[in-house]
């Protein structure tokens, strides 16, 4: 497991929602498999090397979220999906993006704006009265560690 990854920060109510782990992928998916018994947290992969177009951005997040069959694919139904999650049922919610430097990398506006949906998500996550937490993972090989940083950065994402 890399340093870059703990549960605590990642099953902590708070601001902080992006986090940033630049480590093999299979690192990142054994980490996935380790949350402690106890924690009640639904915990989801989204594949970022299937998140290259809007459409694949909407797929790949139903897919991962178990999304009801009524999911609207836009923005304005990603949005709504995240903030509701009353399927999953639990506590904490991780949403783990694998090689998030490959996400709509050939569209800075659709990236900015999934950027900012998740962020909302977190942000009304933050003020349901401790109801849950949303925390996104943002992960990419260690060679790409400073595409994805500047990716985040122009997404209006700070991370540690």
């Amino acid at each position: 497991m890399t340093p870059q990854l703990s549960w605590p920060a990642l099953l902590a109510r708070g601001r902080r929602w992006a986090h940033m782990a630049a480590a093999p992928r299979k690192s990142v998916e054994e980490f996935a498999r380790t949350l402690p018994p106890r924690k009640h947290a639904a915990v989801r992969i989204v594949r970022g090397g299937h998140c290259l177009t809007k459409g694949e951005v909407f797929d790949e997040f139903a897919r991962a979220l178990d999304f009801p069959s009524y999911f609207g694919k836009n923005w304005d139904a990603l949005e709504d999906c995240l903030t509701d999650l009353e399927w999953l049922s639990a506590e904490s919610f991780v949403v783990i993006v694998t090689n998030a430097d490959r996400v709509l990398a050939s569209s800075a506006e659709d990236w900015k704006t999934c950027t900012a949906v998740l962020g909302a998500a977190a942000a009304h996550w933050a003020s349901a009265d401790g109801a849950a937490s949303f925390h996104v993972l943002f992960h990419c090989e260690p060679a790409n560690a400073d595409e994805l940083r500047a990716r985040l950065t122009e997404g209006g994402i700070a991370v540690a």
